[in-house]
């Protein structure tokens, strides 16, 4: 429970950091809510007293019943505001404290350092957190609000029916007590049972992706796998919502058992009442005023019990939240940290080597090389040679295992790790399709860079894709993708000229392309790379490519195998070695040759 009381805390902050006006005023309404019902019974009782002596011995007068009558309603209506006015305060905190825990979640996913997504248990904590965060702490603070109340009302109506006899009081307590033991104890085995169906419900998601997304839906119906990922979903999804039903069975028949223990105590206290009552000893409208305090008495301790265990489930699965958001970057600035200027001379790397989590081959194993400014340089081999690997070390998407990059001379972990990635501009072999406007599509490889229309136009331009973007009904303005109304979906071609355009548009001195051409047709590819050297003018360029008749073009070559560089030069140089780039090049251009005479 130690643990638990931490969350609480954290998660009570959360919400008046969220909103601290709201939660105040949500804590007001509690205690207006709390006193309101006592005055009600107690003006229920005094209405009926009144009005039985008045109709025993016609002495009454009818202006003191009709002004009670009165204070009667006004005071049931403020106690129907203050609840609407109380369902609209939470409402309102609940929008405030969602989108604050929102904001919380996509802060700390964007700056987690990309080696977590390529771990499993990454995403079974991120699933877990986000599907608790937007919620669990506006739980946690209604549970705590109605714990309160709960508390008030049930000590006033507690200490009415001590007047009655204190064994009631006692019995109100003692019925409810296996329903609080009930709620904690399942809520345990509830929410370890979901923590270990996460990959599961994680499996469900991505069949229901598969069935419903448009990426996968030509293979879909080209290889007819409807059937097939219906019933691996749901295999997946049954087998999740079975275990908790299950759970749920069980806890059902120990509340219906429950609610017959209240419902004996019910009967015990009307035999009680109802015997006083008859005796002489209470008064027709005393005798409506204890009902109507045990009756409320059973709501308050329910609602108590109630708000107790689900502050405890609340704490249960909101630890996932902050175990998320605890997650520490690795990728940081190294203490002495210095100030990044502009690159002036050389990327050098000494003895790189990298593997991804959970695999023991090495993806670049000792990799060492410099690249002067302005040098245009080609980066080729083998499927699985480590390119696109080197391509985020050296964006420091990722630190290597052992070695360093140097950027003009000093470590680049000295630096901030945004500000020295503001060198690069990058088109990866797995570029993003943004349904956003074409115009929007381009500004975002420099979305800090004021709106210019011109030098978008111009990236576009270069990047050979100006002429489309102007032939769709709304120019640049025009949604692509698929997703929205009034969208264009283009071409895997159109979208890669749009990444080019993108990364064009980025003001920074180190351009890295990675299979740039791979989607582009002949003609388009011809254009670009017959200008190279004047779309990357000023420059540093790194190439990656399996296409040799692009890296040819290049100042140097370095050659990877089984992420070791084999080989280095220029083309010419690596052609007269006869080695690995050598018999990759005569093979491709055998088939180019074949193909043309074909």
């Amino acid at each position: 429970m130690k643990i638990n009381l931490k969350y609480l805390r954290e998660s009570v902050k959360l919400a008046w950091r969220s909103s601290p006006s709201l939660t105040l005023a949500n804590i007001i309404s509690v205690f207006l809510r709390s006193f309101l019902p006592l005055l009600l019974i107690w003006l229920i009782k005094e209405v009926i007293d009144v009005i039985t002596e008045t109709a025993r011995s016609s002495s009454g007068n009818i202006h003191d019943i009709l002004w009670l009558l009165i204070i009667l309603v006004i005071i049931w209506f403020f106690d129907e505001a203050s609840a609407d006015l109380g369902n609209y305060i939470r409402k309102k905190q609940s929008v405030k404290l969602e989108a604050y825990m929102y904001r919380l979640l996509h802060d700390k996913a964007v700056k987690l350092d990309l080696e977590y997504f390529e771990q499993p248990e990454y995403f079974d904590l991120l699933s877990r957190a986000s599907r608790d965060a937007p919620w669990r702490p506006n739980s946690i603070l209604n549970n705590l609000t109605g714990m309160l109340r709960s508390l008030m009302s049930l000590a006033i109506m507690g200490g009415l029916l001590v007047f009655l006899h204190w064994t009631i009081a006692l019995l109100l307590l003692a019925v409810n007590i296996p329903a609080v033991w009930m709620r904690i104890h399942y809520a345990d085995i509830l929410y370890n049972v979901r923590r270990e169906q996460t990959s599961e419900e994680r499996k469900a998601a991505y069949f229901n992706w598969l069935l419903t997304g448009g990426r996968p839906s030509r293979e879909l119906r080209l290889f007819g796998l409807g059937n097939y990922f219906i019933s691996l979903f749901r295999k997946s999804f049954l087998k999740t919502k079975y275990e908790e039903l299950q759970i749920i069975r069980r806890r059902t028949r120990i509340e219906m058992i429950s609610g017959f223990v209240k419902a004996a105590a019910v009967f015990v206290t009307l035999i009680v009442v109802s015997g006083e009552t008859i005796k002489g000893t209470l008064t027709l409208g005393q005798m409506a005023m204890f009902l109507l305090a045990f009756r409320q008495g059973m709501v308050a301790i329910r609602e108590l019990l109630g708000s107790v265990s689900g502050l405890y489930e609340d704490t249960l699965f909101i630890s996932d939240t902050f175990e998320f958001l605890a997650l520490r970057e690795k990728i940081i600035p190294v203490s002495p940290e210095a100030d990044l200027e502009v690159f002036n001379e050389s990327i050098s790397a000494e003895n790189i080597s990298y593997s991804y989590p959970g695999n023991n081959v090495k993806a670049v194993d000792g990799i060492t090389f410099k690249i002067n400014k302005g040098e245009i340089i080609a980066v080729v081999g083998p499927n699985g040679a480590g390119k696109s690997t080197l391509a985020k070390l050296l964006t420091r998407l990722y630190d290597p295992d052992s070695g360093t990059f140097f950027m003009d001379g000093q470590d680049i972990k000295h630096f901030s790790p945004d500000e020295y990635r503001k060198l690069f501009s990058v088109v990866f072999q797995d570029f993003m399709l943004y349904n956003l406007s074409a115009g929007e599509n381009i500004r975002l490889g420099s979305i800090e860079s004021p709106d210019s229309e011109e030098k978008i136009i111009a990236s576009a331009s270069t990047a050979g894709i100006d002429d489309l973007i102007k032939d769709l009904p709304k120019g640049y303005a025009t949604v692509i993708g698929n997703l929205f109304d009034d969208s264009r979906d283009l071409s895997w071609g159109e979208w890669q000229k749009i990444a080019l355009a993108r990364a064009l548009f980025r003001d920074a001195p180190v351009l890295i392309l990675d299979e740039p051409s791979s989607a582009l047709d002949a003609d388009t590819e011809y254009e670009i790379f017959s200008r190279f050297r004047e779309i990357v003018r000023g420059r540093t360029s790194i190439l990656i490519s399996h296409r040799f008749s692009n890296v040819s073009l290049a100042d140097r070559i370095i050659v990877l195998d089984r992420g070791k560089i084999v080989e280095t030069g220029s083309h010419d140089e690596l052609i007269n070695k006869k080695g690995l780039y050598y018999k990759m090049y005569s093979k491709q251009t055998a088939r180019f040759l074949n193909e043309k005479q074909i």
